[in-house]
C-alpha cells in the first residue's frame, strides 16, 4: 500500500533536525509554534496543524534550543524566516526570546517572520511587541522583516492598515505572500489587490 503524504512541498525531506527546514545554501526556515490565529485552506502546512490555538503548539525548551543552536553549526544561513503556525500568535517573551538568540549570530543578517497577524490579529501589535521588533531592527547589520497573506482586498481594514502603518513606520518592511487561488484571481481581484496593498 502506498501511503498518503499531505507533506506536498517535502519539508520533511529538507528538515535537516526538529523545527528547521532548509532548501537553499542561506536560508532556513525557523518553526517554533504550530498553531495559527486561524487556519487558511491554502497554507502548506494546515495538515499538520490540529487546531487553532492548540495548547501544546510551542515547541519544548529543549527542541527549541537544538534547533537555535543548529544555526551556531550553520554560518551559511544569513536569512532565516520564522513561521509555523503564526509565531506573532506567541507570547511577548517567547518571541523576545527567539529573536535575541537569532540576533546574537553574527551571519545572521535578516529574519523574517512570516504571520497573518495583521490581516486576522491586527491588535495584536501593540506597544510591547512594537519594542520587542525594533530592538533588534538593526540594518544594514540585521533586518527585521515581516511576511504576511491579503488574500482579498477585503481583508484591508483600517485596523490592518493600521497594523502595517506601525511597522512601515519603524522602518520595518512588510511583504504580502499572496497565494494564487483561482476564486480570488478569475475575476482580476488579484491585480485589484496589489494596487490596493501598494496604497
Amino acid at each position: 500500500d502506498r501511503k498518503i503524504s499531505f507533506d506536498f512541498m517535502g519539508e520533511h525531506d529538507t528538515s535537516p533536525i526538529d523545527l528547521i527546514t532548509r532548501r537553499y545554501p542561506g536560508i532556513a526556515i525557523l518553526k517554533p509554534f504550530n498553531t495559527c490565529a486561524q487556519i487558511c485552506v491554502y497554507c502548506q502546512r494546515n495538515w499538520e496543524i490540529e487546531r487553532v490555538l492548540e495548547p501544546k503548539a510551542l515547541a519544548s525548551k529543549e527542541k527549541l534550543d537544538k534547533a537555535l543552536a543548529w544555526f551556531d553549526r550553520h554560518k551559511s544561513i544569513g536569512d532565516v524566516l520564522v513561521t509555523g503556525g503564526d509565531p506573532l500568535v506567541m507570547r511577548d517573551a517567547q518571541i523576545h526570546r527567539i529573536l535575541k538568540s537569532l540576533a546574537s549570530k553574527s551571519h545572521i543578517y535578516r529574519i523574517r517572520i512570516g504571520s497573518r497577524t495583521p490581516v486576522v490579529l491586527p491588535m495584536r501589535f501593540t506597544d510591547d511587541l512594537m519594542n520587542i521588533l525594533t530592538e533588534f531592527h538593526r540594518p544594514p547589520k540585521l533586518e527585521i522583516a515581516l511576511v504576511t497573506h491579503f488574500e482579498h482586498s477585503y481583508e484591508i481594514t483600517p485596523e490592518s492598515m493600521e497594523a502595517v502603518q506601525k511597522l512601515r513606520k519603524a522602518g520595518i518592511s512588510v511583504y504580502n505572500q499572496q497565494v494564487y487561488t483561482i476564486e480570488n484571481s478569475r475575476r482580476f481581484e488579484l491585480a485589484k489587490l496589489r494596487i490596493d496593498l501598494r496604497r
